[in-house]
């Protein structure tokens, strides 16, 4: 394949740079990967590998503030991703040479070594040009803040960017224990922040929420900041809004966890027991790090949203039972006068529809085995986990007693169902419970 012609590679190169960041990720691990590109290829390589040593300078420069521009973020202050492109494209036309030299500070970077003086510069350049908006360039990075929270916000979140740089790469130190020497630093940094300017204070914490994986452990680094406050304090100052922004985000997970469609699969299983975890590991923030009450502004409907998780859970719990009853009948049958005995039932056909029920279920009692503890519902999980194993190793030993008789009942419906037990214990267990169903099975 002869090189690409130039008019062709402006059009790629055009694509690429407006790509978002994970597709460029893949494209270059995937051009990566192969060694013996033709010349058209191997000239798009180098394209892709220019735009993704670009954006690395341009994340890192702008740390502070590139989380609120991440997709698909909603929550609190954000801004479209092109606010992150435009406003780099500002900075490069402005300071074609200072951005030299943070791409050389970016690639060489120390962290007990560099230092940001820099990349601090740069942020506050950007504010200001978003600021006077006396380009071009800048004028369309503020339309596009002005998509989100502000071009106005944007400026404020960059004129504390410092500040929030340095606090960033401390997080995972205010994050554990709480010590006096952890509050004086962060309550140091708070003290600067103000005196930037007294009303970003809230964005300073929202700022490092957005670099936690977690975003609702700011609740730490608050309570840390404020000497542990009560719930009812908290609430009443500006930064109240963390903790409702928080709350409101369990009684979104809750309704999660109170539609689930119990035929919706796997997939939809996971997806409740994600909730249920997240709702879990929300609300024990919360107790652990604030002085709650039960009487508090926010202790109160803590107090009624764990009791509404734990009551849904169950509840779903308690139809595993069912659901595999029905996945893996069974009839009854008399031994003697007074015994009676349930064996598979082997009368009716497989119903996939009952199988992925069971399925859907199984996955969600599996799923909130990390939640449960925490949540209330360790007691109703375990129950619901003894009772289900043992009716999945009854009906599988009761079916390969009858495929071993002499005459079997049904032995092609009666293996299908034990496929289905199969499923399932790979569910409940792992795949080498599966795998022993279905060895135990060929050799019945």
């Amino acid at each position: 394949m002869n090189p690409l012609p130039e008019a062709k590679l402006r059009i790629v190169r055009s694509l690429v740079e407006q790509a978002p960041d994970k597709a460029v990720a893949t494209l270059l691990t995937a051009l990566s990967a192969d060694s013996g590109l033709d010349p058209g290829l191997a000239a798009v390589r180098v394209i892709v590998e220019v735009e993704a040593r670009d954006r690395r300078t341009r994340n890192f420069v702008l740390s502070p503030v590139a989380p609120l521009c991440a997709p698909g973020r909603s929550a609190g202050s954000n801004f479209p991703p092109k606010t992150l492109a435009r406003l780099w494209k500002a900075l490069k036309a402005e300071s074609p040479d200072q951005i030299a030299a943070a791409v050389t500070l970016a690639e060489a970077w120390n962290p007990e070594e560099s230092r940001p003086d820099l990349l601090d510069l740069l942020c506050a350049q950007a504010a200001a040009g978003l600021r006077a908006g006396a380009t071009e360039a800048y004028a369309q990075a503020a339309a596009a803040a002005d998509e989100g929270a502000g071009a106005d916000t944007l400026a404020r979140c960059l004129d504390i960017a410092a500040v929030t740089r340095r606090s960033v790469t401390r997080l995972p130190v205010w994050l554990g224990r709480v010590t006096d020497e952890k509050a004086a630093l962060l309550r140091l940094a708070f003290k600067d922040v103000s005196a930037v300017s007294p009303d970003s204070e809230p964005l300073f914490f929202e700022m490092l929420a957005a670099n936690l994986a977690e975003p609702w452990r700011i609740l730490h680094i608050i309570a840390m900041a404020m000497a542990r406050p009560s719930d009812t304090y908290l609430a009443s100052t500006e930064l109240g809004v963390f903790g409702e922004g928080f709350l409101d985000d369990i009684d979104r997970r809750l309704e999660v966890v109170g539609r689930f469609n119990r035929d919706s699969g796997a997939a939809g299983g996971r997806a409740a027991a994600e909730a249920v975890h997240i709702a879990v590991l929300e609300i024990v923030e919360f107790e652990q790090s604030l002085n709650l009450s039960p009487e508090g502004v926010w202790g109160r409907r803590l107090i009624k949203q764990r009791r509404t998780l734990a009551a849904a859970v169950e509840a779903h719990l308690r139809a595993v039972d069912d659901a595999m009853s029905h996945a893996l009948p069974l009839q009854t049958v008399r031994l003697g006068p007074r015994t009676l005995k349930g064996i598979p039932r082997l009368t009716a056909d497989v119903d996939p529809k009952m199988t992925e029920r069971a399925v859907t279920l199984l996955t969600f009692l599996q799923e909130t085995r990390n939640s449960a503890g925490a949540g209330g519902f360790a007691s109703a999980r375990s129950k619901a986990v003894e009772i289900a194993e043992a009716r999945l190793d009854e009906y599988v030993d009761d079916i390969l007693h009858d495929l071993r008789g002499e005459e079997p009942r049904q032995p092609e419906r009666a293996r299908a169902f034990l496929e289905v037990a199969a499923v399932l214990a790979g569910v409940i267990r792992d795949d080498k419970a599966a795998q022993l169903v279905r060895r135990r099975a060929a050799a019945a």
